[in-house]
């Protein structure tokens, strides 16, 4: 994935830009820039505002608990992203003779490397885990939809390659370059698809037209589009779409999204089920009604990263809270947020280190996370998270 260059992200901290994880995941954040089109009819906004979906002020700033301890589990040079699925730990990493590893969480040995570099059905040319999407098949084997030179997505099955001993590609199929966006799969169907596509202009130019296009797209090849911006946020930094960068997380069981933004203490949610839009906003932060300022200290650091979706829960990686922020060069660990899916803030607790990646086993109340110096950690979070 190419870099966007240092002129167009200099309120980005530089020092965690030289970091590997912290600066993936930014990038694939900002390539991937939230801003989803929604029906003007259905919010409950004012007509006159920019953000276009009924949002509630929550209050989330500075409420997390003590530190929670991690124990160390496994170390992979190179690892990039991982999920989680059952028994198994799946980590995507930059290394050409296995660019998916999985290993127990039982043992935390290895189970398996799969997806070398190569240009056969089965081998990839660069293999990227763009989302924590892993999901069941029919059969029940176990799917991770990996990219593969820009816009290709093959399905791995990790059952039947653990089985085969080598990597077996369910399906081949041709999604939206992840340099324009992002795909999310419904219904584990490689055919109905939510995408968001960040908008033709470039930085700098045409600032004023709409930031970015949400749509879905059914299994017939029907598309429906959302609208949810109006205008653009009042901006005074060159950096105009920093404020619709964005991650996401969808339920593992039902068609319910979640964004979080990168630069905008919100996050939105979208259920496709029940065809509900909504928001939810941290009261003491810039709105999307007010004006974005880089030179704002609060403005200008990232506040969510990664996150991690289960049943019952939405736990995300927050970055502005005095735990991260009052250290030198702002190089503290940061937060770790609970929230449910309707939005209510339930718990939050302070990491003992600096974390890119992380996932949750709720039945074994476990929290798995990736540090940025590419070790995984296990949090014993029982009597934590309820």
């Amino acid at each position: 994935m190419t870099n966007p260059s240092r002129d167009r992200y200099q309120f980005i901290n530089l020092n965690m830009r030289k970091n590997l994880f912290v600066r993936r995941a930014l990038v694939a954040a900002l390539f991937g820039s939230v801003c989803v089109l929604m029906s003007l009819t259905s919010c409950g906004k004012n007509a006159q505002s920019k953000f276009n979906v009924e949002t509630r002020d929550v209050s989330f700033w500075n409420k997390t608990r003590d530190v929670i301890h991690g124990k160390l589990i496994i170390e992979v040079p190179g690892a990039e992203k991982f999920t989680l699925i059952d028994t198994l730990i799946i980590i995507g990493a930059n290394d050409p003779s296995g660019q998916l590893k999985v290993f127990s969480t039982n043992t935390c040995k290895s189970l398996g490397d799969y997806v070398k570099e190569g240009r056969a059905r089965n081998e990839f040319i660069r293999g990227m885990m763009l989302t924590d999407q892993v999901y069941h098949d029919a059969y029940g084997h176990v799917i991770v939809p990996l990219a593969d030179n820009s816009d290709v997505v093959k399905e791995v099955d990790i059952t039947a390659s653990m089985a085969q001993g080598h990597t077996v590609v369910k399906s081949v199929s041709t999604w939206l370059k992840f340099n324009k966006g992002v795909t999310i799969l419904l219904d584990n169907d490689m055919n109905k698809r939510f995408e968001i596509v960040r908008n033709k202009f470039e930085y700098g130019e045409d600032k004023d037209d709409i930031p970015c296009v949400y749509s879905l797209k059914d299994t017939l090849g029907n598309v429906r589009e959302y609208r949810i911006f109006n205008d653009m946020i009042d901006n005074v930094s060159s950096i105009f779409l920093a404020p619709y960068a964005g991650s996401f997380n969808k339920h593992p069981h039902r068609n319910l999204v979640a964004e979080s933004f990168t630069y905008m203490e919100y996050l939105l949610f979208f259920d496709f089920d029940n065809d509900r839009r909504f928001a939810i906003h941290e009261k003491s932060a810039t709105s999307f009604d007010g004006t974005f300022d880089s030179s704002v200290p609060r403005d200008n650091y990232i506040a969510f990263t990664d996150g991690a979706a289960t049943d019952r829960y939405l736990l995300l990686l927050y970055w502005r809270g005095d735990h991260f922020q009052n250290v030198p060069d702002r190089q503290g660990p940061n937060e770790l947020l609970v929230f449910d899916w309707d939005g209510n803030y339930i718990d939050g607790f302070k990491m003992d280190r600096t974390c890119a990646s992380i996932e949750y086993d709720e039945q074994r109340h476990i929290l798995y996370a990736m540090d940025v110096e590419e070790r995984v950690y296990v949090y014993d979070m029982t009597g934590l998270i309820p």
